[in-house]
């Protein structure tokens, strides 16, 4: 209020300097462009790297899943050997009888099982009394480091070996 009073002891000059002043005070108390992006940028960088963390944990999720699903396809075609006496040529056999045997329970799965998390069947290979799951993996690609098998290289391995 006394800066008012001075203002209009001195004139209007005196007045505009009051008002010039509290909009620079305004003026401060905001942010420049390059702050702001500056900011953005931070943001965008923090964003990018959780992104990143996400769809690497995904991944993994991914692949644990699948691994899960080829433990439940196992269990269909240990109930078919044990119905029919042997594994089936293909994963096919769990759904429908393919090979016609009259001790065939099934289906032993659903068809929806039989797809991995990437959208794609898994493979199947039968050698003689033991078989392999295979899934392409995150690049959905077969024969890459990073093929998902049941039982593990290291399990089928150790059966081969150990029996």
């Amino acid at each position: 209020m006394s800066s008012l009073v001075r203002a209009k002891k001195d004139g209007f000059s005196s007045f505009g300097k009051i008002i010039s002043s509290s909009h620079s005070g305004i003026r401060q108390a905001g942010m420049t462009l390059i702050e702001i992006i500056i900011v953005v940028a931070l943001l965008a960088t923090l964003l990018a790297y959780l992104a990143r963390e996400y769809s690497k944990t995904s991944d993994e999720a991914k692949v644990d899943q699948s691994k899960i699903a080829m433990s439940m396809i196992q269990q269909g075609l240990d109930m078919y050997r044990i119905h029919v006496g042997h594994y089936p040529d293909s994963l096919q056999g769990l759904m429908e009888n393919t090979d016609g045997s009259k001790k065939w329970r099934g289906p032993y799965t659903e068809a929806n099982k039989l797809v991995d998390p990437w959208g794609h069947e898994f493979g199947y290979e039968k050698t003689g009394r033991t078989f392999r799951i295979m899934s392409s993996g995150i690049d959905e690609e077969m024969g890459t480091s990073d093929d998902i098998f049941f039982p593990d290289n290291d399990a089928a391995e150790a059966n081969t070996s150990g029996g």
